[in-house]
Formats: structure tokens, C-alpha cells, sequence
């Protein structure tokens, strides 16, 4: 799978809201922003996948919904959406 590249925001949990880029990899999906704001998530711990409201909301095992939106054009975040869904 080729390296995939967005400008959103994310939110783990109930922690602070970043902004930055998102990478759907092969073997995982990488949230950098400035800061702190750092996340690698493996494909194999995404249990669903779920577009609610303008959002993604990502369960993961042993984790907290992980919430992520665009900044990007529109569309991306449902591109993103099936990429996640084929990928785990």
C-alpha cells in the first residue's frame, strides 16, 4: 500500500485536540502534529471504523475512541474512512 497523506485533527480520549497530518501506512496509521501531538496507531488493533456527524470515530483494542476530522477537502475524511476499513 502506498504511504497516503491529510491534514486533520485528532482527539485520544478525552486528551487535547491536535492538528497536523495523518499517514494510512501499511502496517499502521501515523497522526503527527507540532508539539507534543504524536500518535501511531497498528491497523491490527482498529476494531471499527464508524463516520458519524463529520467525524471518525476509531475504536481500538485496549484503547479509547480515537476521534479524527478533516482539515483537508472535502471528501477526504470518507477517503480516509475507506482506507482504514479495507486495511484492518
Amino acid at each position: 500500500m502506498r504511504r497516503r497523506s491529510y491534514a486533520v485533527w485528532w482527539n485520544d480520549g478525552n486528551g487535547p485536540r491536535h492538528a497536523g497530518k495523518l499517514e494510512v501506512g501499511a502496517l499502521h496509521v501515523l497522526l503527527s502534529g507540532n508539539g507534543s501531538g504524536r500518535l501511531a496507531v497498528p491497523l491490527n488493533d482498529v476494531t471499527s471504523v464508524d463516520y458519524v456527524r463529520g467525524e471518525l470515530q476509531v475504536r481500538r483494542l485496549g484503547a479509547e475512541v480515537l476521534r479524527i476530522g478533516t482539515l483537508d477537502a472535502p471528501g477526504a475524511l470518507l477517503e480516509v474512512n475507506d482506507l482504514l476499513r479495507r486495511a484492518a
